[in-house]
């Protein structure tokens, strides 16, 4: 993954996200009966934001991965400095 892909991910998920919020504003409220079309809708919803936490969540991981890695880089380089 490259920085700018890991970018346009983030901006990607984020504006799914804002998205997904005005729009969840915008639905029925679940007691109330929906047509087919705005279960469709909702189902699309719910499944657009579960996708843009798991991309979210994977770009947390890998930035964590690729700090470890940077901090054993560093303590390696150290080492053979010394």
């Amino acid at each position: 993954m490259t920085v700018k892909n890991a970018a346009a991910d983030v901006l990607a998920a984020v504006s799914v996200m804002s998205h997904a919020q005005r729009v969840c504003a915008q639905l029925n409220p679940l007691g109330v009966p929906m047509t087919l079309r705005q279960l469709e809708q909702r189902a699309e919803m719910i499944d657009k934001v579960i996708r843009a936490r798991s991309k979210l969540q994977q770009l947390r991981n890998r930035a964590e991965a690729l700090e470890g890695a940077l901090t054993r880089f560093k303590a390696r380089r150290e080492a053979k400095r010394a």
